[in-house]
């Protein structure tokens, strides 16, 4: 699904930055990040997270490959 998401510059640039560190694009880090905030959302304890351990999980998401459909 195609679609447009308009973010701060200051926003935008450092994603730039962050997913080429990562080595994935930019699209390809806000779906990572969504679905883990989405997840997290989900269960409690993980509510509770620091950004470094946010990040950490977006790393392993990155490196495990592309999304898969989850039902």
């Amino acid at each position: 699904m195609a679609m447009t998401v308009r973010l701060p510059e200051e926003l935008a640039e450092q994603g730039r930055q962050y997913a080429a560190q990562l080595g994935v694009s930019l699209n390809a880090l806000l779906a990572i990040a969504l679905r883990e905030y989405l997840d997290a959302r989900r269960s409690a304890s993980r509510l509770q997270r620091t950004p470094q351990t946010l990040a950490q999980a977006i790393a392993q998401r990155v490196k495990a490959g592309p999304l898969r459909t989850r039902r």
